[in-house]
């Protein structure tokens, strides 16, 4: 059943995934961007979107772009790009919290659009084999604003019955993720032959890769859960940073050397992440098809193949890049 979408934070890596599987599959995509934002990943598709001009932050061009939309589902990626230090509290809240607080406020015109945000693990702060009834602890501003989100989702559909779900994801990676980032990161300083200076590497994430995360998202729109549901969307299991870096070098052939312990560990460094995906498996029908070793290979030859668009990717742009932080 093809669906009419409209899509927040679509400059984003799971953006860029989720409409390119989202036209495939014959549905009607809109997205709204902010005419400042990096369209890099949509070119190639762009022509096949009906795109709105528009910022989450401010309600009436939210509002603009769902009565143009006329949305069946609404797929909320739209967050600050990722976690660097630089990024102030208020941005993280401006892109997440309030952006979020003003989608649901529209919808509570549209009763039966759905409505599918992706949250963040930071929400929780630290743990292994995280549930969804975890507390949420937040230990970064990004969690901080995450939690928020997640709160008001909530409230919104229990209090007006919004069709609200929010899939809580890990550590997504893949095709078109920022290149300062872990993953491609390591693979493109590998590929430059430049010696790899990393912290000690002991935190531990929950990796998935993004088409699995793409999947979740499908399966968000159109299976019956209930409103206010959350689903963790990781793989499972918990991977030190460091064994990551081992695995992408190993696979590359070790093209270069090591320095671990050359970079401090940031103060706001959550140690520990893993996800107990049991809801997910069982409410969803979810689970990820694709393990660390094969999303590895197809990250590193993607990013082998597109080494000129990462790095226009890396250009400074506004915060709210959106994408699910990546």
């Amino acid at each position: 059943m093809t669906q009419r979408i409209l899509i927040t934070g679509a400059t984003g890596m799971i953006g860029a995934a989720f409409i390119r599987r989202a036209l495939a599959d014959g549905h009607e995509v809109t997205v709204m961007v902010r005419r400042e934002s990096n369209r890099l990943r949509l070119i190639e598709v762009e022509s096949s979107l009906r795109l709105h001009d528009g910022d989450v932050t401010d309600a009436q061009s939210v509002a603009n772009a769902v009565d143009a939309a006329r949305p069946e589902v609404v797929v909320h990626l739209a967050s600050s790009s990722f976690n660097p230090p630089t990024i102030s509290a208020q941005t993280h809240w401006d892109a997440i919290g309030k952006g979020t607080l003003i989608m649901l406020e529209i919808l509570r015109s549209w009763p039966q659009t759905r409505f599918v945000m992706t949250g963040s693990a930071a929400a929780y702060g630290s743990g292994a084999r995280l549930t969804e009834t975890q507390p949420l602890r937040p230990a970064t501003a990004l969690g901080a604003a995450k939690a928020t989100a997640s709160i008001w989702m909530h409230t919104y559909a229990r209090l007006y019955g919004i069709q609200a779900v929010e899939l809580r994801l890990f550590m997504p990676y893949g095709p078109w993720e920022h290149p300062r980032r872990l993953i491609p990161q390591t693979i493109l300083s590998a590929l430059a032959g430049e010696e790899l200076r990393t912290t000690d590497g002991r935190q531990q994430r929950d990796l998935v890769y993004v088409d699995d995360v793409v999947d979740a998202l499908l399966l968000a729109a159109t299976r019956p859960v209930a409103a206010g549901s959350v689903f963790n969307i990781g793989s499972g299991i918990g991977t030190r940073v460091r064994d990551v870096v081992d695995r992408i070098l190993t696979l590359m052939g070790d093209p270069v050397n090591v320095i671990r312990g050359a970079l401090p560990t940031r103060p706001d460094e959550i140690l520990e992440m893993s996800a107990d995906i049991t809801a997910a498996k069982r409410k969803l029908g979810w689970q990820p098809r694709i393990g660390l070793d094969e999303g590895l290979r197809r990250t590193i030859a993607w990013v082998t193949d597109h080494r000129e668009l990462l790095e226009h990717l890396a250009q400074p742009q506004a915060p709210i890049a959106a994408g699910g932080e990546r």
